[in-house]
C-alpha cells in the first residue's frame, strides 16, 4: 500500500510540533487538521449501495478537505482551471517568463510570506508592463499576463519564483491598435532589463511601503537588492501556450508533491521521495527523515486566503471589454468556456457495478462547549 501524507502526519506530526513549536503557525496547524480529516468520517460523506443484485454491498464515500496542501485533493479543480485558461488562448506564440529572487531573500519570504509573495507577483507583472511600454514607446500598452506563484524546487526545497504566461501580442485600448515583436519567434524585450526592473521594484516597494521590513534587512539582503547584483529572469518560448498552462496546472491546486512521489520508508525509517532532475531528466530517490519531510511540506503552506494565481493586464477580470476588443482586432471568436465531461459514475470495487446513492452522512457533532 502506498504511503500517504496523512499517514506521515498521523505518526510524526506530534513529535515534530513539539520540537519546532516556535516555527509553527496557525496556517500549519490548519493544514495538518484538514489533511488528517480528508476523506474520513470527520468531514461527513455519502452512503452508496451497489445496484448489482448479486452484490448489493454498501460503500462509504467521505468528503475531501479541499486544502491546497493536501496530496489527495485538487484534481477536479485543476481540470476546471486548465479548461478555463485554454479558452482564453490566442493564436499567437506564447512565452513563459520566470522571475526568481536571490537566495538571500528567501528567508524573508518565510518570515513575511503574505507581504513578500504578494510583492513577487505584483512586481514581476509590473516589470513586464514597464519594460515593454518603454521598449515600444507606448505607455498605454496592456499585456495578457497569467501569473502563478511556486514556492518549491524539484526536491520540495524552498525556492520561491513566479511563472507568467504571456502571448506575444499587446493592445493599446486608446488607439485600438495591436503590437507584436518584429520577429515571430522573439519576445517583446530582453531578460536583462526585466531582471533589473524587477529588482528595482522589489527594492523601492520594500523601502517605501514596508519600512518596518526594510529596516530589519541583513547586510546580505541589502547586497542582494543592490543594483550591482544580477537577478534571474528566464524567457522560454512555449508554442501555443497550452503545454505551459498544463504544466502550471499540475501545481495550481495541488501540494508541492503528488501522492505518487511518496514511495514509502527505507529500512532506516527515512521517507523516500521520487524527483526528476530538470537538466538530465533522470528520476532519483531523495531520502528525508520524517521531520525533514514535514519541514519541507510546511515550507509551502501559504497564508489563509492568499491567491497564488493572479491575472494582470488584459487577463484581469476588470479588463473583459479590452480582452474582447483584442480578440475582435485579432480576428478571433469570443471566449467560449470549455465544458468538462461529467465525472464518471462511482462503481463498486468488488463487481464494478453502478453505485446508487442512499443518503448523506452528516459530520459528527463536537462536544458541547
Amino acid at each position: 500500500m502506498a504511503l500517504a501524507l496523512a499517514d506521515i502526519l498521523r505518526e510524526h506530526w506530534a513529535s515534530y510540533a513539539q520540537a519546532n513549536r516556535s516555527k509553527i503557525t496557525g496556517d500549519h496547524y490548519r493544514a495538518v487538521r484538514r489533511a488528517l480529516a480528508c476523506r474520513t468520517p470527520e468531514l461527513g460523506g455519502r452512503l452508496y449501495q451497489c445496484t448489482n443484485a448479486a452484490c448489493r454491498k454498501k460503500h462509504y464515500a467521505y468528503h475531501s478537505c479541499n486544502h491546497r496542501n493536501c496530496t489527495q485533493c485538487g484534481a477536479r479543480d485543476q481540470q476546471q482551471w486548465t479548461a478555463k485558461q485554454e479558452a482564453k488562448l490566442l493564436g499567437v506564440p506564447y512565452f513563459m517568463v520566470t522571475f526568481t529572487i536571490p537566495e538571500q531573500l528567501r528567508a524573508l519570504c518565510l518570515h513575511q510570506p503574505k507581504t513578500l509573495y504578494h510583492l513577487l507577483l505584483k512586481c514581476s507583472a509590473q516589470a513586464l508592463h514597464d519594460i515593454t511600454r518603454t521598449k515600444l514607446k507606448n505607455n498605454q500598452l496592456q499585456l495578457h499576463l497569467t501569473s502563478v506563484l511556486h514556492t518549491w524546487g524539484r526536491q520540495a526545497q524552498h525556492h520561491p519564483h513566479v511563472h507568467i504566461i504571456v502571448p506575444t501580442i499587446a493592445l493599446d485600448p486608446k488607439t485600438q491598435t495591436l503590437h507584436r515583436p518584429k520577429k515571430p519567434k522573439d519576445f517583446f524585450v530582453h531578460y536583462l532589463p526585466l531582471a533589473a526592473r524587477f529588482r528595482s521594484l522589489i527594492h523601492s516597494t520594500l523601502k517605501n511601503d514596508h519600512p518596518d521590513i526594510f529596516a530589519k534587512l541583513t547586510p546580505d539582503q541589502h547586497r542582494a537588492l543592490n543594483p550591482k547584483t544580477q537577478w534571474n529572469v528566464q524567457l522560454q518560448p512555449v508554442g501555443s501556450g497550452k503545454t505551459a498552462l498544463r504544466y502550471l496546472a499540475r501545481y495550481v491546486q495541488r501540494s508541492a508533491f503528488s501522492a505518487e512521489r511518496l514511495l514509502g520508508y527505507d529500512p532506516s525509517g527515512n521517507i523516500l521521495l521520487k524527483w526528476t532532475c530538470s537538466t538530465t531528466r533522470k528520476t532519483s530517490i531523495l531520502k528525508l527523515s520524517p521531520h525533514g519531510f514535514i519541514r519541507r511540506w510546511c515550507l509551502h503552506i501559504l497564508p489563509k486566503g492568499f491567491m497564488r494565481i493572479r491575472h494582470y493586464g488584459l487577463a484581469a477580470g476588470a479588463a473583459k471589454k479590452n480582452r474582447q476588443l483584442l480578440r475582435l482586432l485579432f480576428g478571433q471568436a469570443p471566449e467560449v468556456p470549455l465544458k468538462l465531461p461529467p465525472p464518471e459514475p462511482f462503481t463498486c470495487p468488488h463487481c464494478q457495478g453502478v453505485l446508487s446513492f442512499l443518503r448523506d452522512i452528516p459530520r459528527p457533532r463536537g462536544p458541547p462547549r
